[in-house]
Parts: C-alpha cells; structure tokens; sequence
C-alpha cells in the first residue's frame, strides 16, 4: 500500500494498489491497518458529492481478488471547495430589445426613400409667371436631383422673393412623391428706372427689380441719383421700396403734362421734371402739389427767355413763390 498525503490537513489523498492475489503476509498487514473513519458526503451550494461507505478492510481484498485489472480509490475533502456547473446565459428579450429594432429598421427605411430616385426632385410646375422664366424658378430652388424630402415650402417661398424681387407672391406645395407646384404672382411696372447707365423697373410701391421680358406703356425717368428713402427694418430687404411710393405717384401725375416723347427727369436735390426739346431742364420738386400752377409759371417763364433771346440750362419751380433758372 501507498499513501500520498498533502500538507493541507483537511484534505487527504490516499492511493491504494491492488493486485489480484494477495499474500497471508500482506493480509496480515492489511488487517492491522486502522479503520478508515467514515466521510460524510458534502452539499456545496446544493451540489451533492457522493463518497463510497466504509467497508471492511478483508471484504474489500476479497472483493479486490476477483478483478484482475488495477483499480484506483481517490477521497479529498471538498467543504471548502467552490463548484460551478457551466451555463449558457441568454439575453433578456425585453421592451429594449424591440426599441432597437424599430429603430434600425425605420433607420433603413429613412436612408431607402432619401436615395430613391421616386423621390428625386424632377422640376417645379410654375404658374402664374408672365416675364419669368419656369427654368429660372427651377434654378433658384436649388433642388435639382435632391430628395423631395428637402423642400420645407416656407423656405423655398423666402428663396424665390429673395431671388426675384419682381414677385408679389410666392406659394408653394410639396406632392410626394416628387411634385413642387409653384404659383406666383408678379409687379406690375409703372416705371422705367434708368440710373448710371442702367435700367430697372419700378412698381406702384417702389420696388425696383431687373427688367425680364416686355413691357408696355412705361414712364421713362432718368435719374441723377437715388431718391432719399427711410429704409423699415420691420419688412424684409425683398419688400423695401426703393423710390419712395408717392414719388411714384407724383411720376404718374405729372406724366401727362410731359411733351411727348421727352424722358422725364429725376434730380435728388431739384426733384422730378423732363428734358426739354429745346436744351434745358426743368424741374417741379419733389411733389406734385399745386402741379398745375406750377406748369402755367414754367410757361410764362419760357416764354420771357424766348423773347429776351436767353438759352438756359435749368429752370426750377420746385417753390412756385420763388423760382429761378439758370
């Protein structure tokens, strides 16, 4: 018999060899041998470790005897000793769980509609333009093969004012799948505005924009200048007048009093008046007030100038009590 034993005092090993014939000298010895004291089975955290009951030391030589093969008995202590049985630890499917798949999947479904041609921006159908051009309306959108999701109406209506000066009003209305429908209205120009060599139309309420298209029956002013103007920071730039609205109606006024064919004038510092055919300015002021007395002085002057053989350069009755020519 061969005994191994460790250093820790609760826990023995012990390794016995059988052979299948045994000696009277080793059954001798077998019997003198102590009793083995009888070990508890231990439950550790409910796992039960089953141990083999004390037998007689000649029952199991004979026992022993009658199989030929080695056998081996081993006993340790296990009291102290933790055990864990594997285990496969699954995912709670919970309320979670279901938030993170809608949410990957209306994720998928945003980024498929977002590059779908279906919703490509093809052109706006534009109504109500007269001098506008629909393909200058598509080009101020800035939508071209962009998603229709891009359109925010409000926008867009902002954009187009901004971009185009000459519209009154802008609508506009997203029809998925891909549809802007666009419908305008635009000023109506009263006068044609030419300044430092250039031209713009004016509308009844002062709003100057680029010329586009045609346009008939306009007054013709030439300008030496911008025309004083108190800018409102309540309404947006689109919608700030450039020449002040009753100078526009004073333009209007005097214009049948024009000779025609004769461009009126406009003066920041004389007012409005025309070019007469005869080599000279006149100018009435800034407003039409008393407009009809004021034609009749300009008369009876000209006709003292012609008479006294005068050519002048400017004749002014912007105060009808006190003119003057020069």
């Amino acid at each position: 018999m061969i005994k191994y034993k460790q250093d820790t005092p609760r826990t023995q090993f012990v390794r016995q060899r059988r052979t299948s014939r045994t000696s009277p000298k080793d059954r001798g010895v077998i019997a003198r041998q102590p009793a083995v004291p009888s070990r508890r089975p231990s439950t550790i955290a409910g796992l039960f470790l089953p141990v083999e009951p004390r037998v007689d030391p000649r029952r199991r030589q004979a026992r022993s005897s009658t199989n030929a093969r080695q056998q081996y008995e081993f006993g340790f202590s296990a009291a102290n000793t933790r055990v864990r049985a594997p285990a496969i630890t699954l995912p709670e499917f919970n309320m979670r769980w279901i938030s993170a798949i809608l949410t990957a999947a209306l994720l998928f479904a945003l980024y498929s509609l977002w590059n779908s041609s279906m919703f490509a921006f093809a052109g706006a159908e534009v109504s109500g333009n007269i001098r506008l051009g629909t393909p200058e309306i598509n080009t101020a959108l800035h939508l071209e093969d962009e998603p229709i999701f891009k359109a925010v109406p409000s926008q867009l209506e902002t954009s187009l004012r901004a971009a185009f000066p000459e519209l009154k009003t802008v609508k506009v209305r997203v029809v998925l799948p891909n549809r802007i429908i666009v419908e305008v209205t635009e000023r109506t120009p009263v006068l044609a505005w030419y300044q430092n060599d250039a031209l713009a139309l004016v509308d009844v309420n002062g709003i100057i924009f680029p010329p586009r298209g045609t346009a008939e029956g306009l007054i013709n002013v030439v300008a030496a200048g911008a025309p004083p103007i108190q800018l409102d920071e309540t309404i947006p730039v689109y919608e700030q007048p450039y020449v002040p609205p009753e100078m526009v109606r004073a333009l209007i006024a005097m214009a049948p009093h024009v000779p025609a064919g004769v461009p009126m004038v406009y003066d920041p510092q004389y007012g409005m008046g025309w070019q007469d055919t005869r080599g000279w300015q006149v100018f009435f002021g800034q407003t039409t007030e008393d407009i009809t007395l004021k034609i009749e002085a300009y008369q009876a002057i000209v006709d003292m100038l012609v008479r006294e053989g005068r050519q002048p350069t400017l004749i002014s009755l912007a105060y009808l009590d006190s003119p003057f020519y020069k």
